[in-house]
């Protein structure tokens, strides 16, 4: 693409400029090879701008940045260039107006939410792409780096899937995503908001400037596009507010388009009575707990909006049989979740409950350098759940794990519960605590494969662990 038509989108102060050939747009000087358009963006640790010269040297032919720099290359110097890529990102892969797009968001629910509608539209004859907080899944299936990635990033993966024969894509969008505007180029035929409960307040800082963020995606629909949101959640109210043309609604409490009542409720899965206009649909799926229950009726409910047969929307449901690190049965009554707010942790517990003949214990842990107003909530929630708690460290990162702990004791209501800093040990000892009639939930980490601490990133893997721990036992 010639650089003139690759950077028509954007406005900015334009110097040494040529026409040249732009094969590649990067933003990691490590990635430019020649022909590329090297975009300088500030993060968290690093500014692109220090990296300039590196990226001439690999071949950059054009740059833009934030502040002109000595080059002899033409530059465009923006305002913002993390705003530019997604429109840079845009203009180079196009917007894939061909593709069915699909956009969950909300505190708890958006990985399970995703796969469930990644399931159903598969099932529905569309080979379709995931981009999720586990999985980036195409043709191939890769490990996420992170839930929402880069705008560049984002349009790279769908140009991909797509030359790989993907007609539908499905995103998780995280609050991060929607606040330093990963997908702000991007437009969803359908966007699904599942919840909102307190998290991430360390970054947006109020619960408040949280949902704002949430709620951005809702200025992404598609023209005709359609929001699903659930009325059981506070805040469908402030949904409603913003006047949308096209929404469907779910829930099990309120009124809503799309309705359900639980039949079974068992450790082996779930029975639901969903209901449409006028029509029963009876779905059955091997997650358990109420609050899967809700991502079931949030998917049902985007397929519906989709036009999917019912058929397939029922068939795609019972496909998936587990989530990796989503309430995941290890062995022998012993769950591995990722549930670290405290609501996350109050559903997986309360569900928990419901199937224990024997006790119920907990093992969890809150990051460092995150929200630790959230700590003693989680405390207060495990400790009034659980018949006997284990706290431990999660990915403590620069923070001390015994100051992190200290914050988590502050919500404690019961004395049925003991600190464990060394996660390893902490499993163990739960394990051997535990009785064969009894449940053991190890929350927090999931899908997680590592523990930071510090600047480390080590291998550690819960599900591993609890194999180690009960094979030596």
């Amino acid at each position: 693409m010639q650089l003139s038509e690759l950077i028509k989108m954007i406005a900015g102060e334009k110097y040494q400029m040529t026409e040249v050939e732009v094969e590649a747009v990067e933003f990691d000087s490590r990635r430019v090879r020649p022909g590329t358009l090297f975009i300088a963006m500030k993060g968290e640790r690093f500014d692109g701008h220090d990296f300039v010269e590196a990226a001439i040297k690999n071949g950059a032919v054009a740059l833009v940045t934030e502040r002109k720099v000595a080059a002899n290359i033409p530059q465009v110097v923006v305002t913002d260039t993390r705003a530019s890529l997604g429109k840079l990102a845009h203009q180079f892969y196009g917007a894939f107006a061909d593709m069915t797009k699909v956009a969950i968001t909300g505190t708890n629910g958006k990985t399970t939410t995703s796969f469930l509608i990644h399931s159903i539209l598969e099932t529905s004859g569309k080979r379709t792409g995931l981009i999720g907080t586990i999985y980036y899944i195409g043709k191939t299936r890769t490990r996420a780096v992170r839930t929402t990635p880069e705008s560049l990033d984002i349009f790279r993966m769908i140009n991909e899937f797509k030359t790989d024969g993907a007609e539908a894509i499905v995103m998780e969008v995280s609050s991060h995503g929607l606040a330093l505007k990963r997908v702000d180029e991007m437009r969803f035929q359908v966007v699904v908001f599942t919840n909102l409960s307190q998290d991430h307040l360390d970054f947006h800082q109020t619960i408040d400037r949280y949902r704002a963020a949430k709620m951005r995606i809702f200025s992404l629909l598609d023209p005709g596009g359609c929001a699903v949101f659930n009325m059981d959640d506070a805040t469908s109210h402030h949904i409603k507010q913003l006047g949308l043309k096209r929404t469907m609604t779910y829930g099990m409490e309120n009124k809503s388009d799309v309705g359900a009542e639980i039949t079974s409720d068992t450790a082996d899965g779930l029975n639901l009575d969903i209901s449409y206009q006028n029509h029963n649909y009876r779905v059955t799926s091997k997650l358990i707990g109420t609050y899967n229950a809700y991502n079931v009726l949030a998917a049902f409910t985007a397929a519906v909006a989709l036009g999917i047969a019912r058929d397939a929307i029922v068939q795609g449901i019972a496909k998936i049989t587990s989530i990796k690190g989503r309430m995941e049965r290890v062995t022998d009554n012993i769950f591995i979740d990722y549930a670290h707010t405290p609501l996350a942790i109050e559903n997986a517990l309360s569900s928990l409950k419901r199937y224990a003949q024997g006790k119920l214990l907990v093992v969890f842990g809150c990051g460092g350098d995150r929200d630790k107003d959230k700590r003693p909530k989680m405390a207060a929630a495990a400790t009034s759940l659980a018949d006997f708690t284990i706290i431990t460290t999660d990915n403590p990162r620069r923070e001390p794990p015994g100051r992190i702990i200290e914050d988590i004791i502050k919500g404690v209501t019961s004395e049925q519960y003991e600190v464990i800093e060394d996660r390893r040990t902490a499993i163990k000892q739960a394990i051997m605590k535990k009785q064969a009639e009894d449940i053991l939930l190890i929350a927090g980490k999931g899908h997680e494969d590592y523990q930071i601490i510090g600047n480390r990133v080590l291998k550690f893997d819960d599900a591993e662990v609890i194999r180690e721990c009960t094979e030596s036992l």
